[in-house]
């Protein structure tokens, strides 16, 4: 027997409707009628009804837009419209809907209503023994959609049941569990481009399915970036339940490495859970990231183990005591520092139990800062949107390392060489960090940790100069922007600078400046204003 949701805010047209036919004799049963827009919502969802006939011009949420949610929820229920003469125009609306009929209430007969419904129940008996042919492919995926729907939803059991039966699933034992499957964005950037992430996702999907087959219980849904994978069971000795579902895991994640040469990231619940458990719990794991610094396909075997998981906030910008180590390894571009350096990073997190989106932003900060001072331009952003997919800190951490070896690879070009220079600006920094110090070539190798006599080539091949002539030269730059626009004194000028002479602080500005101190503050001075 069908069941039949009747919705009119006209109190006496409901009442008539339901008095119009011998519902029975007809294999039809009225399972709720109501003259709420909001109602009728709540009505379908706990009744699942198989047709609904409804007035179109309902206040709030006319019946065009109920009919868009029902059909969200229960993809092939059968829809009948009611209209009056002055809103007949809704019709056309109507018929994009996939709507049975459109009938006009003031002409309406018994004789109308049964034609439209023994319509409804032709496309529903044909159903029932076969998916119409307009309800394969993509529509399949929307019912579907649908279904997950309502299991999210946490929905009546036996409706959501009756809906998985009619895409041929079958949740006849009374226990689930579930794995979330997302993929291992590292083993992706080795293989794809970017624009290829969603078709690799449905070869995932589509392996799965194809691997559920033989598999009793298991059920595949894509959801976005992610599938998950639901098994129904019911606690039998002679067959874990647990083992089946790993089995299953682990033929898809082989399946994937060897056709599609993709890693997987799989997070399962081994609990027991009551299908309308199941979307709270699904929601929990989905958004807490649990398996963020888990390890390998961690297993959540009960609801306590979440109740206990809790990530921290950390201080704004707690890695960035990382920065000054990047840009060394940057400088050298040596790899392994590079990934020993993100090692730490991930490491302290962890140890921190850091809430992962907060370490994903500022390893992304860290990033773009390298970026900009290291890469000619923006490169491959991709790898950024990575990041903010990625479930695991050992993918978070490989990806950072990757982009981090682009950035060293990508040095600047400039007509000013000298100056545009990547990796002079990091040596600028340290300059600038001991200005008041008396820094030597021996002083910065070690801070990068270069062999003197190495850097002391490699730092007269990037400049053509040699670093104590470029230390003088880049200090009394700065003393001369500091007496012009200053009323510091030479000695205090010279301490700051790192000159604890005068004297010779005065002869090194003339070397590089053309003039001494006094004279050069003396022209730049405006009249009225002695020289000190």
């Amino acid at each position: 027997m069908h069941k039949v949701l009747l919705i009119d805010d006209d109190v006496p047209m409901l009442k008539l409707l339901q008095q119009m036919l011998p519902w029975e004799d007809m294999q039809l049963r009225v399972v709720g009628a109501t003259y709420s827009s909001a109602k009728a919502l709540h009505l379908f969802k706990e009744t699942m009804p198989d047709i609904v006939i409804t007035d179109i011009g309902l206040p709030q949420k006319n019946g065009l837009e109920l009919a868009a949610a029902f059909a969200e929820l229960k993809p092939d229920v059968r829809l009948i419209f009611l209209t009056c003469h002055e809103d007949f125009h809704y019709a056309q609306q109507a018929v994009k809907l996939n709507a049975d009929d459109y009938l006009l209430k003031d002409q309406l007969t018994a004789e109308q209503l049964k034609q439209s419904l023994r319509k409804a129940l032709r496309l529903l008996k044909a159903k029932a023994t076969r998916l119409e042919p307009e309800v394969t492919g993509y529509s399949t995926e929307l019912y579907k959609h649908g279904l997950f729907q309502r299991v999210l939803h946490g929905l009546e059991a036996d409706a959501t049941r009756e809906q998985a039966a009619q895409l041929g699933v079958s949740w006849s034992y009374p226990w689930f569990m579930f794995s979330i499957v997302h993929v291992n964005y590292i083993t992706f950037a080795d293989h794809y481009d970017h624009g290829d992430l969603s078709l690799v996702l449905y070869a995932v999907y589509n392996i799965a399915q194809e691997l559920a087959e033989p598999h009793e219980g298991v059920t595949v849904f894509l959801l976005g970036d992610h599938l998950v994978v639901l098994h129904n069971f019911r606690v039998n000795l002679a067959r874990n339940a647990e083992l089946q579902l790993s089995k299953f895991m682990q033929e898809l994640r082989l399946q994937c490495e060897r056709v599609l040469k993709l890693g997987l990231s799989i997070m399962s619940m081994t609990d027991k859970l009551e299908l309308r458990g199941i979307g709270s719990v699904y929601q929990q794991l989905l958004h807490g990231k649990f398996e963020f610094y888990e390890g390998d396909d961690p297993v959540v075997p009960d609801l306590g183990v979440l109740l206990q998981h809790m990530f921290l906030q950390a201080p704004p910008r707690f890695l960035e005591h990382f920065k000054p180590g990047l840009e060394r390894a940057l400088l050298v571009q040596d790899a392994n520092v590079l990934s020993d350096i993100v090692r730490q990073m991930g490491e302290s997190a962890r140890q921190q139990r850091t809430e992962p989106d907060q370490f994903i932003r500022d390893v992304v900060y860290l990033l773009r800062r390298m970026e900009m001072m290291f890469a000619e331009s923006m490169r491959d952003e991709s790898l950024y949107d990575y990041l903010s997919l990625t479930r695991t800190i050992a993918d978070a951490s490989a990806l950072t390392v990757r982009k981090l070896v682009e950035i060293s690879g990508t040095p600047k070009h400039g007509s000013e060489k000298a100056v545009q220079e990547p990796k002079l600006q990091v040596i600028q920094q340290f300059i600038d960090r001991h200005l008041s110090e008396n820094i030597t070539s021996i002083d910065i190798a070690r801070y990068l940790y270069l062999n003197p006599s190495y850097f002391s080539r490699y730092f007269k091949r990037l400049t053509g100069v040699n670093f104590t002539d470029y230390v003088h030269q880049y200090k009394m730059k700065i003393a001369a922007k500091m007496l012009k626009s200053s009323d510091q004194t030479l000695e205090s000028l010279a301490i700051g600078l790192g000159y604890s002479e005068r004297t010779y602080f005065s002869k090194v500005f003339k070397k590089y400046i053309g003039i001494s101190p006094s004279e050069y503050k003396l022209k730049h001075t405006a009249p009225g204003k002695n020289a000190k």
